[in-house]
């Protein structure tokens, strides 16, 4: 017989926010390397790492899940992690990055704004000066989005694109059988 402990062990959604835990980590990580790109270089390969990275990841804990129930995770249950492992490291990630734009550097988006209107107007593109003004009249209009907006922006992206990865990589978690050394529990 399967006691409570063990059926809430196996839920996707306990697994999900578990391994959202660890995924929030590196999300945040993904944003600092962003963040810190515009003064250090290297930092922006880091970022690119990071987010190269996020399916090898999500596919790890999706196929850690599947052989820790010997190959009897469905596929909609692997799916239902993946989107939990999203949504919690979103989340956690999302906290962070609301408290570094809105206290911590809350001219961030103005300054990287005013460095696109002066890329814009250096550049030699035809459209270059028009994409300036347009910029210049959205700040005079205050209509450059805050930072609570742009966050609230990151974390449905996040959701969402990573609903559709965690299906590819239930996918793929399931594609391998589980082999008879991995059955012990």
């Amino acid at each position: 017989m399967i006691d409570n402990d063990e059926i809430r062990q196996r839920s996707p959604y306990k697994r999900g926010a578990d391994d959202g835990l660890l995924f929030g980590l590196l999300l945040t990580a993904i944003f600092f390397a962003g963040i810190f790109s515009v003064d250090y270089p290297v930092a922006g390969l880091l970022a690119a790492a990071g987010m190269l990275s996020v399916p090898f990841v999500i596919y790890k804990f999706l196929r850690r899940s599947y052989v820790a129930d010997i190959g009897m995770t469905l596929l909609s249950s692997l799916w239902m992690q993946g989107i939990m492992i999203f949504g919690c490291g979103a989340l956690i990630s999302g906290i962070i990055a609301t408290v570094y734009l809105k206290w911590v550097d809350p001219d961030f988006i103005n300054a990287r704004v005013a460095d696109a209107i002066r890329l814009y107007r250096e550049s030699d593109m035809p459209s270059g000066e028009r994409m300036a003004e347009t910029l210049e009249a959205m700040v005079k209009s205050h209509l450059i989005p805050s930072a609570v907006q742009i966050v609230v922006e990151m974390i449905w992206l996040s959701i969402f694109s990573g609903s559709l990865l965690s299906l590819l990589m239930a996918l793929l978690a399931r594609a391998r059988s589980v082999g008879k050394t991995n059955t012990k529990r």
